[in-house]
């Protein structure tokens, strides 16, 4: 499965989002299954993946905290895109 997502710059803060273009929710319980879980509320995660801190929307929106490198952050997004839609029944 091809994710089509972006990873840029925050506007109203310093840091970057990762977005699907076609929003879908992600299944949280997942992607917790797969990696490092730092923080759990019932709506987002905060997670640890390469040693980025990443927040997990269940939106679909991630945030990741105190990284500039585009390219890991690229593949963060696609590895907890591909965790929290696989197991998503609205995902063909």
């Amino acid at each position: 499965m091809t994710l089509d997502f972006t990873v840029e710059k925050c506007k109203t803060k310093a840091t970057y989002s990762a977005k699907l273009k076609k929003q879908q929710q992600l299944s949280l319980d997942a992607i917790k299954k797969k990696v490092k879980i730092i923080m759990e509320t019932p709506i987002l995660l905060v997670v640890e993946e390469e040693n980025v801190h990443v927040v997990v929307h269940k939106y679909g929106e991630l945030l990741f905290q105190n990284c500039e490198d585009v390219p890991r952050m690229e593949r963060i997004a696609e590895k907890i895109f591909q965790l929290g839609l696989k197991k998503n029944p609205e995902t063909k």
